[in-house]
């Protein structure tokens, strides 16, 4: 079985830095190279990507702030941003767009995987569905559950955002997080860390109270 390796974009608009970052990286990850903001975008909204290595100072109009910005609103997959800028204001802004990390440059190839790996491990609490060409993500802490009618399933979220998706609770269950996807009946499945309480078979979670089935 080939092994799966996590695909990084690199976003760096100094070429030569950008494929030095890549050599790095070549023996662990699968990754590409953005030289700009609206290269960047055009692949995140096109490919699936696990994580991004940001530059600050990239070329044009857009800075690699506005890229993280992006990618926190559209599509909340971990970023590290390297730069060579320490500047206070730099650090602040940084601060509010809440990276994985914040690499120095020139960055060393040990810092940069360990980097790498320690934001890869935090992401069990963002997970990932592909249906089709679409790309949903949803946070863990968001997700309280599922229910299902016909063929659709309604994704429904903390934050009112709820989602529709054609698809069944069987694929469901193999793609989100087991600990946070636990089916009770043939059409529900919930967020565990969101159950209020369980009484005989019947489970309540916020506003909702489901039955329990014996088969589940």
């Amino acid at each position: 079985m080939t092994e799966h390796k996590n695909r990084i974009l690199i976003v760096e608009d100094e070429v030569l830095i950008a494929f030095s970052v890549k050599k790095m990286l070549e023996p662990f990850f699968l990754s590409e190279i953005a030289h700009d903001y609206e290269e960047a975008k055009l692949l995140l909204s096109h490919k699936l990507f696990d994580l991004v290595l940001i530059d600050i100072s990239l070329s044009g109009e857009k800075t690699g702030l506005d890229l993280a910005q992006f990618i926190n609103d559209n599509i909340s997959i971990p970023f590290i941003f390297t730069t060579a800028l320490t500047d206070l204001g730099t650090l602040e802004k940084v601060t509010d767009l809440k990276p994985s990390a914040y690499l120095s440059k020139p960055v060393e190839s040990v810092n940069l995987v360990t980097a790498i790996n320690l934001a890869l491990a935090n992401q069990d609490n963002i997970f990932k569905i592909e249906i089709g060409k679409q790309v949903y993500y949803f946070q863990s802490k968001d997700f309280l559950f599922a229910e299902a009618d016909h063929i659709y399933v309604e994704i429904y979220l903390k934050s009112g955002k709820n989602q529709i998706l054609r698809t069944t609770m069987s694929y469901l269950e193999e793609v989100f997080p087991s600990k946070y996807f636990k089916r009770i009946n043939r059409s529900v499945a919930v967020n565990p860390y969101h159950i209020s309480k369980i009484v005989n078979d019947k489970l309540y979670l916020e506003d909702k109270v489901f039955k329990i089935s014996k088969h589940f």
